[in-house]
C-alpha cells in the first residue's frame, strides 16, 4: 500500500507515533526518523509524507515545498448547529473581553494560546499578552462532556474511531462522526473530535489535521491510509 512512500517522523520516540510508523513500515513503505528537520536531506517530495508536531511537518513542508492538507479553522462555524449543539461563535481576543464569564475560549488559529474554560477576562487577558486585539478566537458556552471520541476520515469516510476519555458507546459516536463526514465541507482527509454532551447528546468538539494527530485510541493502520493522503506535492 505504501510501496515506495517515505514518512518523515521525528526521531524522538512516542507511543502512538511509533505504532503508526510500524505500520507504515508493514505495508510496505519507507520510515525516516529526523532529528535535523529544518535541514532535510534531498528527498523525492512526490514520494514524501509528513507525521509529526506541527513545527516539525510546517517546517518540513515549508523546506521540501509541500502542501499540508488541513481542514479549515473555522469549520465549527460553518457545520450545521444541530452538530455543534452548543452556542459557539468567532470573534476577536478584544471583543470576547466582554462577554459573560466562564466561556470556553481558544484561538481560531490553533496553538496560538491556550485553549480553555477561562474564569474572567483577566486570566485570559494575562495568556494573551503580546497578542493585538484584533486576534480571531471561538468563543463558547461551557458545557459539560461525558465522553470524548475521534475518527479518521478520508474520503467522506470515517476509517477508525474510539472513545479516548470518559465512558462513551464507540458505535454510537462513529455514526454521529460519519454523519458530520457526509455532510460537512471538508477536506479529502482530517480527524474529527466529538463529545458527548450532558443532556445534548454527541457533538462536533473540533477537526484537526491528520499530519499532526494522535491515534488516541484508533487503529494505526487506518490513521496511517489517513496520513499517507495529508501531504501533496
Amino acid at each position: 500500500m505504501f510501496d515506495g512512500l517515505t514518512l518523515l517522523v521525528p526521531a524522538k520516540a512516542d507511543v502512538e507515533r511509533d505504532a503508526v510508523t510500524r505500520a507504515w513500515e508493514a505495508r510496505g513503505g519507507e520510515v525516516l526518523r529526523m532529528d535535523r528537520f529544518w535541514s532535510p536531506p534531498e528527498v523525492d517530495r512526490a514520494r514524501v509524507r509528513l507525521y509529526g508536531n506541527d513545527t516539525f511537518c510546517l517546517v518540513l513542508a515549508q523546506k521540501l515545498g509541500l502542501t499540508l492538507v488541513s481542514p479549515p479553522d473555522d469549520l465549527l462555524l460553518k457545520v450545521d448547529p444541530a452538530r455543534v449543539k452548543r452556542e459557539v461563535h468567532g470573534t476577536t481576543l478584544e471583543r470576547v473581553s466582554t462577554e459573560a464569564f466562564p466561556r470556553f475560549i481558544k484561538p481560531l488559529v490553533p496553538k496560538v494560546f491556550r485553549a480553555a474554560v477561562w474564569p474572567g477576562p483577566e486570566a485570559l487577558a494575562e495568556e494573551c499578552r503580546g497578542l493585538t486585539p484584533d486576534t480571531p478566537v471561538l468563543s463558547s458556552e461551557v458545557v459539560s462532556l461525558r465522553a470524548e471520541a475521534r475518527a479518521w476520515v478520508l474520503d467522506g469516510r470515517v476509517r477508525t474511531c474510539a472513545v479516548y476519555e470518559g465512558e462513551g458507546v464507540v458505535a454510537e459516536a462513529e455514526a454521529f462522526l460519519a454523519t458530520v463526514a457526509r455532510e460537512a465541507v471538508l477536506p479529502r482527509v482530517c480527524v474529527l473530535d466529538a463529545a458527548f454532551v450532558e443532556g445534548r447528546g454527541w457533538a462536533l468538539l473540533e477537526a484537526n489535521a491528520a499530519w499532526g494527530a494522535g491515534l488516541n485510541g484508533c487503529d494505526a493502520a487506518e490513521a496511517a491510509r489517513c496520513i499517507a493522503e495529508a501531504t501533496r506535492a
